[in-house]
């Protein structure tokens, strides 16, 4: 073990395709961290969406055990799904280091909400734009008077209007580095984490200008530039901080999933209510969004929530308000093997028993993905099976199973590509370069 200080950059989204090949010329800095360090790709978790992936990689608990699926999250004896919490009681690599002495700052990490009371200080996260968000509070005007409002995300990212968008991530992004460096520089912590929002969105925006793999990429169209010059300006933002932060501190750059073109939705909902699992009291003139009132809760046995994937829910007598499912065992079977019985969905469905060590909260019956994540599902009835998107909005990226990791400094060894990691190894290297132990309960293992 070392005890050396820590910068973990987060890059949400971030895709081994881009960082490691595609882009690599464009980032002379992640590309010179490589080469004294090691790289590779870092597996998500089930689901591979920024929540809960975050909090799982610095907290040695997956999905189940946080009791955290998404991004909404269904309260007991309701149908409707609510934006979870902002946060989470597991404690995280920060607490650990606060424990033990150490000083932390945890800049817009997801799951920040509000922002956590490290010994030092933290900013939080996209979700939380009501103060206070920052620890302490006083915080909060010192940075807005040096560097302008807070600024977690940008203000929308599905959307046609690129050049909007880009000069907001641009500005959003510039704020936030300059933030994490300076915060970095003047108070010294012996942990520092910040993860930049700005190429998730960029990736949601314009996939199709970044993967020659999309269906509608044009080479030679000027957007593919604009989307390589961000990544470069965010290579060059980190690569000024990598010059602070020196050889004598421990470095990872890390993302929580991949991306990679979505290639159409699967209306799950529409799907259930064909195959007789879903009975709709009346049917929408057009397709919509399922809402509990159009649902005769009296003959369905199963219902779901759109997203990267579907939650699906069996109206089980006893748990739900009117439920009518009383063998829950038998139904789950039927429904997984017709789910992946057909072809046109290419659907893989999972109990949340099966993936998990546990499964608190309110988690799904099952966990449906489809086209091995090419589609992302769709809560709308009334419509087609299979569709172009989603619905929500312009958006060509869907997430991937892997994202990176990028380490060097003295706790890492100069190994060069690492045979695939989890995302569950980061939270154990991080403390092991602080010279702490991981607990014995935590998921993952140290990158030596």
């Amino acid at each position: 073990m070392s005890a050396d200080r820590v910068l973990v950059v987060g890059l949400d989204c971030a895709a081994p395709a881009l960082v490691f090949d595609r882009l690599a010329r464009a980032l002379p800095n992640l590309s010179a961290l490589r080469r004294r360090g090691a790289w590779g790709r870092l597996r998500s978790v089930a689901p591979p969406i920024t929540v809960p992936a975050w909090a799982c990689m610095v907290s040695g608990r997956d999905p189940g055990e946080l009791g955290r699926y998404g991004f909404r999250e269904r309260a007991h004896g309701a149908y409707e799904l609510a934006l979870g919490a902002g946060t989470t009681e597991a404690p995280r690599v920060w607490d650990l280091a606060s424990a033990h002495g150490k000083t932390s700052c945890v800049l817009y990490v997801p799951m920040t909400s509000p922002p956590p009371r490290v010994r030092g200080v933290s900013v939080g996260d996209f979700l939380g734009v009501a103060p206070p968000y920052t620890h302490p509070p006083e915080l909060a005007a010192r940075l807005e008077a040096r560097f302008g409002p807070h600024a977690p995300d940008v203000s929308e990212f599905r959307t046609d209007a690129l050049d909007r968008l880009l000069d907001e991530l641009y500005e959003t992004t510039r704020r936030r580095f300059a933030i994490g460096r300076a915060l970095f520089r003047e108070e010294r912590p012996d942990l520092t984490m910040m993860v930049e929002m700005g190429t998730d969105r960029l990736h949601h925006a314009m996939w199709r200008h970044l993967d020659p793999s999309h269906p509608d990429h044009d080479p030679h169209d000027p957007r593919v530039r604009d989307a390589r010059d961000y990544y470069a300006f965010v290579d060059a933002e980190l690569g000024a901080w990598l010059d602070e932060a020196g050889e004598d501190t421990t470095v990872l750059v890390v993302s929580d999933h991949g991306a990679r073109p979505m290639r159409g939705a699967v209306a799950i909902n529409e799907w259930l209510r064909r195959e007789g699992w879903l009975v709709l009291s009346h049917a929408p003139p057009q397709p919509s969004a399922l809402t509990p009132a159009m649902v005769d809760w009296t003959r369905t046995r199963a219902w779901s929530a759109g997203g990267y994937y579907a939650r699906v829910f069996l109206n089980l007598r006893g748990r739900e308000p009117e439920g009518i499912v009383t063998d829950r065992e038998a139904a789950l079977a039927e429904l997984a093997l017709a789910l992946e019985a057909d072809p046109a969905l290419r659907a893989r469905a999972h109990r949340p028993e099966a993936l998990y060590r546990q499964a608190n909260g309110a988690p799904p019956d099952l966990l449906v993905f489809f086209g091995e994540l090419d589609y992302r599902s769709s809560g709308l009835v009334g419509g087609d099976v299979l569709a172009a998107d989603d619905g929500r909005g312009p958006d060509g990226c869907n997430h991937d199973w892997d994202g990176i990791v990028v380490a060097a400094g003295p706790a890492i060894a100069s190994r060069g590509e690492l045979a695939p990691r989890s995302i569950h190894d980061v939270g154990p290297t991080i403390l092991g370069a602080l010279g702490l132990a991981t607990p014995p309960d935590w998921l993952g293992s140290a990158i030596p």
